[in-house]
């Protein structure tokens, strides 16, 4: 990529982060990871509901986890969407859950049995093979930091609107190192991020990024405009399952 300055001194990026409709593996309490799992019936009518949601959202890109539980739900939002020919749509192994190593495939209760074997608290235990949370934080600074370069120096339009389709518990490291490195705004309770991110919820947020006196371009602001949103399926059952 040639690096150049853009003539515009400000740019906003619209982002619409997403939770991966309700898989089969969720229904059965299964932990997930990097293991594929289709979605269960009621996922599909939630990947529905959120395409119903964002129907009327002029997207520019959609950039998917490529495990198929949120490639799947990125499709059904896309093929709703009225202005589905202008998405380019992107599967991205960056946006991938947390690869939870031995556990993977096993009950969330097993996970839980090993985290006590280990005399280690379940939020902190590292199962065998699997990634810290440092790890998959890593993930999404690279894609996001990667992403916001590349809008600014390629991009003509000065605000874009991008969905990206990943995973809860990913989510929720994903969004805690944001409050943590940048300057946010967010109005919401900061209990809830010790929770994943419901099935087919929607955070949304934006990004603004302006040129700097000793350097081309800085992330200077983002504010959350919702959080963990699920409004939108209060008529559809919902799995505790988030692994």
């Amino acid at each position: 990529m040639t690096a150049h300055k853009r003539n515009a001194k400000i740019i906003r990026l619209n982002f619409y982060l997403i939770r991966h409709a309700e898989s089969v593996y969720n229904v059965s309490g299964k932990v997930q990871g990097h293991l594929d799992s289709e979605l269960s019936q009621n996922g599909i009518e939630q990947a529905i509901s959120v395409a119903k949601l964002l129907r009327e959202k002029k997207f520019d890109f959609c950039f998917t986890s490529d495990l198929m539980r949120a490639s799947h739900t990125a499709e059904y939002i896309i093929a709703e969407n009225k202005f589905k020919e202008n998405i380019k749509y992107l599967k991205e192994k960056l946006l991938r859950e947390r690869n939870f190593g031995e556990v993977q495939g096993r009950d969330k209760s097993y996970f839980i049995e090993k985290a006590q074997e280990a005399n280690v608290s379940f939020e902190d235990f590292i199962p065998n093979g699997a990634e810290s949370k440092g790890e998959i934080v890593t993930r999404w600074k690279n894609f996001f930091e990667n992403l916001c370069q590349k809008m600014w120096y390629e991009s003509e339009k000065d605000e874009l609107d991008i969905m990206v389709v990943s995973h809860g518990a990913f989510m929720r490291e994903s969004i805690k190192f944001m409050l943590k490195n940048y300057n946010c705004e967010f109005n919401y309770d900061l209990k809830e991020l010790d929770k994943s991110a419901p099935n087919s919820s929607v955070t949304r947020f934006y990004v603004i990024m302006e040129t700097r006196p000793d350097c081309d371009y800085s992330i200077c602001y983002i504010k959350f405009e919702s959080f963990y949103d699920k409004s939108h399926l209060e008529n559809l059952s919902e799995t505790q399952c988030d692994l």
